[in-house]
C-alpha cells in the first residue's frame, strides 16, 4: 500500500469579521487545485448573528458543528426548514438552482465552533432542484480504537460509511488522536486530500503540521498515515475527487460560465429563490424561535 506525503503546509490564520465572528479560511482560489472539489473550508467561532438571509446557487454549502462546541446553530431556508444544528451535527444545503438561508448561534454570546464548507458541483448538477440533508450527532458513525476516535461525517473510513450522500462525493473525517497514536485513512489514487489541524500537531511521513495549519497531501497514494504529536491531535480530514471543470465565482453563486452566473443573479433579484423573514425580525417583538427536527 503506497502512502501519501505532505506536499505543503499552509498557515490557517484567524481573521476577525466584526464583533461576533472569527474564521480560519482555506480558499481554493488561493490554495490551488489541491482543494478541488472543495471551494472554501472555513473554521469559525461565532458568538452572535452575523449574516442576514442570503442566497446561494450552483454548489452545496455544509455546516458542521464540532462536537465540543458549547452551542449549536439555528438554521432556516426557503425550502421550509427551521431547525437546530446541534454540536456534532451536519447540515448540507444543496443550493443547486438557488436557495436563501440564514444561520446563527442558538444562544447569543456563547461561541458556536464549526466549519462552513463549500463543495463544488459538476456542470450537470449546477442547476438541480435545491434540497437539504441533515445528519444528527447520534447518527454519525464513530470508530474508536488504539487511541483514535474517528467520526465519519461524510464518505468512508475503512469499512465505515456515513449515511449521507452529497451530489459531489467527498470525505469529511473528524479525528481525535491520542499522543503518539496513529490513524491510517484509506484514499483513492485520484482523490485530493488535506488535513486541517485544530489542536496539537501531526506528522505525515517526515513532515509535521501544527495547530492552525493545513497539510495539503501529495497525490497518488492509497492511504495516509497520520501520527499525533506529544500533545495529541485534533484535526479534520477532507478528501474528494477533483471535478476540474469550468468555474466562475460570482459572490454567493458558483457557475460554469458567465451566462449561468447572470441567470443565478437575475433569478435571485426576481425573487425566484423565495423569501425569508430574518431571525432578528422574528424575535424583535419578544417571539421565540421554535426549531423543528429534520428527518
Amino acid at each position: 500500500m503506497s502512502l501519501r506525503s505532505i506536499d505543503r503546509v499552509v498557515a490557517v490564520t484567524p481573521e476577525r469579521h466584526g464583533p461576533g465572528l472569527t474564521t480560519r479560511d482555506l480558499v481554493g482560489q488561493e490554495v490551488g487545485a489541491g482543494m478541488d472539489p472543495f471551494l472554501v473550508v472555513s473554521l469559525y467561532d461565532m458568538t452572535g448573528p452575523t449574516f442576514p438571509p442570503h442566497p446561494h446557487a450552483g454548489f452545496s454549502v455544509a455546516t458542521y458543528i464540532l462536537p465540543e462546541s458549547p452551542v449549536g446553530f439555528i438554521n432556516q431556508d426557503t425550502l421550509g426548514h427551521l431547525n437546530r444544528i446541534a454540536p456534532g451535527a451536519l447540515h448540507v444545503t444543496v443550493a443547486g438552482s438557488g436557495v436563501l438561508h440564514e444561520e446563527q448561534p442558538e444562544t447569543s454570546g456563547a461561541a458556536a465552533r464549526g466549519y462552513q464548507i463549500w463543495m463544488d458541483h459538476a456542470h450537470a448538477d449546477r442547476e438541480i432542484a435545491p434540497f437539504a440533508l441533515h445528519l444528527k450527532p447520534a447518527d454519525v458513525p464513530v470508530v474508536a480504537s488504539d487511541g483514535v476516535v474517528a467520526r465519519v461525517v461524510l464518505g468512508e473510513s475503512g469499512d465505515t460509511a456515513s449515511p449521507l450522500e452529497t451530489p459531489t462525493p467527498v470525505r469529511l473525517i473528524d479525528l481525535t488522536i491520542a499522543p503518539g497514536a496513529r490513524h491510517v485513512q484509506d484514499l483513492s489514487l485520484d482523490e485530493n486530500a488535506f488535513l486541517v489541524v485544530l489542536e496539537g500537531s501531526v506528522r505525515v511521513g517526515d513532515r509535521q503540521a501544527p495547530a492552525d495549519h493545513a497539510a495539503i497531501l501529495a497525490r497518488g497514494g492509497e492511504a495516509v498515515e497520520i501520527v499525533a504529536g506529544p500533545q495529541g491531535a485534533r484535526l479534520t480530514l477532507f478528501a474528494g475527487r477533483p471535478l476540474g471543470g469550468p468555474r466562475v465565482h460570482a459572490g454567493p453563486f458558483v457557475a460554469s460560465d458567465a451566462a449561468q452566473a447572470r441567470r443565478f443573479r437575475d433569478a435571485f433579484q426576481a425573487g425566484r429563490f423565495g423569501r425569508l423573514t430574518p431571525f432578528a425580525d422574528q424575535t424583535r417583538d419578544g417571539g421565540a424561535l421554535r426549531p423543528r427536527e429534520v428527518a
